[in-house]
């Protein structure tokens, strides 16, 4: 190391020495660097590693002071350093020095008092390049900084505790489990937090660890906070010793609060799933699920809500003082959008929240988990809190899985009425097949297979039967339905569609609406709106009851058989449960259609067989009856025969009584005459008495006269209309009724009729006579009129003697009567005359209670062009004797 005067390094030391010779040389090939400041701070002096380390050339370096070669920033502690150096203090520094490019190196510097006989002369500086080491410190500071960031920061608690329990460091995370501050945690017994139970516990084990046994390093313990709060934690404990060769323990402490008490709700959801599992209705579900909420979350209002119907409707809920109202899915609300996203929604404070829809007072937080499976939103599970950010995360996990649960629930409940369905339904496919085997009629047995695929959920059945492959509609006994009115069916049969239509809706047009065998025509296809025309037969569903179903909806089938025939065309409406068909709701109905098929085929044979049968029938009676017809023809022909025969008989003796009789009978009345004219005044009274008795027996023999010719000769009516009443009252002063008797009339003068009114009133006059002679100690006769099918009925009653059974039997026949006088014309003649009319004359009597004689006429006779019909025929040789009524 040499001086710039090319003297020795050390001016005033004795170069003659051999010694500092020595030490020259070797300062001037050592590593490290060295250089000589004078008294006055100058460098006098530096060796080649110093010019390699700054890269300024040592001839250059040379007179510099510390100001030039040390940085700025480093000066003032250079200085420092100089100044206790020139006391005879050496001093290590950590300097910046400059370098030729103008950088700094950070260098180690180490000053040394240069003395000569006890006198400072100078500063023998050695520097070391120390900037690797300076980075590796930054790096090292650094990361412990980031190490005790990370220990302060850490989510679990870190904590030294020393031998005698006294705790050492803790971290923030322990003092937050503590709810303490630091200051008051450090120096203080670790047993001092713990609960009586956990003292005990951890002791033991610490104990034993110390003492080099095995024990466990895990610990469950509680520890009870500044505020009395007991919470759960975990420790795992390593033991470590201090530099002094002390026992420490490293404890990590775990905050197991929360997580208890997940595992508390999860274990209670547990609960509650298996419990929910065994549900047996819908209710059930309801209450077990609202039970869950409350035990696993705490709720201020809560309440289970279902999808009905386009709209989330209340099933139960708690803490509400009245239902809340429907929410239409398509509307605003927290649920509402719960159940469109299918997302747990989670709303902290209502009032920031544009969905929200206001129900109970004083909300302020909510949240809703929809409670779904695969396919669909079943419901959402709704709670709501008085205080702003009541939930979080976790709860909607809680929620979600409690929502699981009671989806499974649901579900199973749902498949278990699925399962019960096919059951009654397969019951009832069987009972019906059973039914329909017991009647052979087609319509009948149309009529069960409507009645039991009704019974399977469907409203509206048509099942229209056909002949053949043309699929016509002829015979309105082949249309049957059920759950119609009888207005509905006959505006389906009036209107009802060609069989050309139906082949076309069983082609290939319509092949994509095939579900199954039945073809379902949605109204929310435009094809379909195209296609057809609204339904003029109104929905029995209101829309509260409609799912999906539309009432415009189509839903039919073609009966077929096995080769594939068709024999009949069903149509259901209106299902139930409001919802669209699906292959497997149809299943059950496919399964019957193929029974019915069959049963409307079998239907249809026996009906032909049934025809064939009846037509032989048909043809053996009327072959039958024909031979009957012929007989009875011959029997009247003879009768009448007979008949004619007797009445010519009777009308050929009553012309010659007539004549023979009246003959004699106009001699007498001429004399009778004359006598009366001539000898009246002469006559005594006795005589008188005669000659008027003679008259009478002429009046009576003619009336027998006449009788016998009215009962043999031809009747013509001569009608004109009229009223009953009008002819009863023109007949009463016709008869001579004492004053014992009362005749009630009580006809009407309602309905006209056409009758011969001189024929009817004789009729009537007869009746009247008869009813008075029967009530000899008087009575009541009573006559009435009544319409009844198309004919008048006009009732004579009297209460008089009455007839017996034998009298009543020969009433209607011809010279039989009763009366001391008479020759038995009367009733016969009548019976004839109200035949002739188109009625007939009926007796109903009673001994000692009276008679009643009941004349039936039609209102509207049939009348020959003309104004008269001939009723009854009599042989020609009468008619000379004869004259027209």
């Amino acid at each position: 190391m040499r001086r710039n005067n090319g003297k020795n390094l050390t001016g005033s030391f004795p170069s003659d020495m051999p010694l500092v010779r020595a030490f020259e040389c070797l300062l001037e090939n050592a590593n490290d660097a060295f250089y000589v400041l004078d008294r006055r701070g100058r460098v006098v002096a530096a060796n080649r590693t110093v010019e390699a380390l700054i890269g300024i050339k040592r001839r250059n370096l040379l007179g510099k002071t510390l100001k030039e070669i040390v940085s700025a920033s480093k000066l003032p502690k250079s200085i420092k350093g100089l100044v206790k150096t020139v006391k005879k203090k050496p001093i290590r520094l950590e300097l910046e020095f400059k370098t030729a490019t103008g950088k700094t190196i950070d260098v180690e510097s180490t000053s040394i008092p240069c003395l000569s006989h006890g006198r400072f002369v100078g500063i023998l500086g050695i520097i070391r390049e120390i900037t690797e080491r300076k980075k590796m410190e930054k790096a090292l500071r650094e990361s412990e900084e980031r190490f005790r960031s990370i220990v302060e920061n850490s989510p679990s608690g870190l904590g030294i505790i020393d031998d005698h329990f006294r705790i050492i460091y803790v971290n923030n995370e322990v003092c937050r489990i503590l709810g303490r501050s630091r200051d008051e945690i450090v120096g203080k017994d670790y047993r001092k937090f713990l609960d009586n139970e956990s003292k005990a516990l951890v002791q033991e084990s610490y104990l034993r660890r110390q003492r080099g046994e095995r024990a466990p390093s895990w610990h469950e313990c509680k520890v009870v906070r500044k505020d009395g709060e007991r919470r759960s934690i975990e420790t795992t404990s390593t033991i470590m010793r201090d530099s002094n060769g002390k026992m420490q323990s490293i404890a990590q402490i775990v905050d197991a609060t929360e997580r208890k008490k997940l595992e508390e709700r999860l274990s209670a959801l547990n609960y509650y799933g298996g419990e929910l599992n065994r549900a047996q209705s819908i209710q059930q579900i309801y209450r077990l699920t609202l039970d869950a909420i409350e035990e696993t979350l705490g709720f201020e209002n809560a309440a289970f809500m279902m999808v009905k119907k386009g709209c989330l409707q209340v099933g139960d809920q708690r803490g509400y003082g009245e239902p809340k109202l429907r929410m239409p899915l398509n509307g605003k609300g927290i649920t509402v959008k719960a159940a469109n996203t299918r997302r747990p929604v989670i709303v902290l404070d209502v009032a920031k929240d544009k969905d929200y829809v206001r129900g109970a007072p004083g909300v302020q937080s909510e949240i809703a988990v929809p409670v779904e499976n695969e396919d669909r939103v079943m419901g959402v599970l709704d709670v709501e809190s008085k205080e702003l950010g009541a939930f979080d995360e976790k709860d909607a996990v809680l929620l979600e899985i409690l929502a699981s649960h009671a989806a499974t629930a649901i579900g199973n409940l749902e498949k278990r009425a699925e399962i019960e369905k096919r059951h009654s339904q397969l019951a009832l496919l069987m009972n019906s097949s059973a039914e329909m085997i017991h009647t052979t009629h087609l319509s009948q047995r149309l009529q069960k297979i409507a009645e039991a695929i009704r019974q399977l959920g469907w409203q509206r059945v048509v099942i229209r039967a056909v002949k053949d492959q043309g699929m016509e509609l002829t015979n309105p006994e082949d249309m049957v339905t059920a759950g119609l009115t009888d207005e509905e069916r006959e505006f389906l049969w009036t209107n009802r569609m060609p069989g050309q239509v139906w082949r076309e809706r069983f082609g290939p047009e319509f092949e994509r609406f095939r579900v199954g065998e039945f073809y379902h025509l949605p109204w929310s296809d435009p094809w379909v709106r195209k296609k057809f025309a609204q339904g003029t037969v109104s929905s029995r569903l209101s829309p509260e009851q409609m799912v999906d179903w539309d009432p415009q909806d189509l839903l039919y089938a073609p009966l077929r058989l096995a080769d594939g025939s068709i024999v009949g065309i069903l149509s259901i409406d209106d299902p139930v449960e409001g919802k669209r068909p699906t292959k497997e709701s149809l299943a059950p109905l496919e399964l019957f259609i193929h029974q019915a098929a069959v049963a409307i085929e079998n239907a249809q044979l026996i009906q032909q067989l049934n025809t064939a049968r009846n037509q032989i029938r048909e043809y053996a009676d009327q072959l039958e009856l024909k031979v009957e017809q012929r007989t009875q023809e011959l029997v009247e022909a003879q009768s009448k025969l007979i008949k004619t025969e007797r009445l010519a008989t009777i009308g050929e003796v009553a012309a010659m009584v007539g004549h023979d009789l009246r003959n004699p009978l106009t001699g007498i009345t001429g004399a009778t005459y004359y006598l009366k004219m001539k000898l009246t005044s002469r006559m005594n009274s006795k005589a008188k008495e005669m000659l008027e008795l003679i008259d009478k027996d002429i009046d009576y023999a003619n009336k027998i006269i006449n009788d016998l010719l009215d009962y043999s000769k031809e009747i013509f009516l001569e009608a004109r209309e009229t009223t009953v009443k009008s002819i009863i009252e023109e007949a009463l002063p016709l008869v001579n009724v004492p004053k014992n008797i009362n005749v009630l009339d009580l006809t009407e003068d309602t309905p006209r009729i056409q009758v011969d009114v001189e024929k009817m009133k004789r009729v009537f006059v007869n009746i009247i006579k008869n009813a008075i002679d029967a009530m000899p100690q008087g009575g009541k006769l009573t006559i009435e009129s009544k319409e009844k099918g198309g004919n008048l009925e006009i009732a004579f009653s009297d209460t008089g003697i009455g007839m017996p059974k034998d009298v009543l039997e020969k009433l209607w026949t011809a010279l039989f009567t009763t009366k001391a006088k008479g020759m038995g014309f009367g009733l016969p003649i009548c019976k004839r005359i109200v035949e002739a009319h188109g009625g007939s004359i009926s007796v109903e009597s009673t001994v000692g209670k009276g008679t009643t004689f009941t004349v039936t006429i039609p209102i509207k006779p049939k009348i020959e062009e003309g104004g008269e019909k001939v009723w009854v025929n009599v042989p020609e040789s009468l008619l000379s004797t004869m004259t027209k009524a």
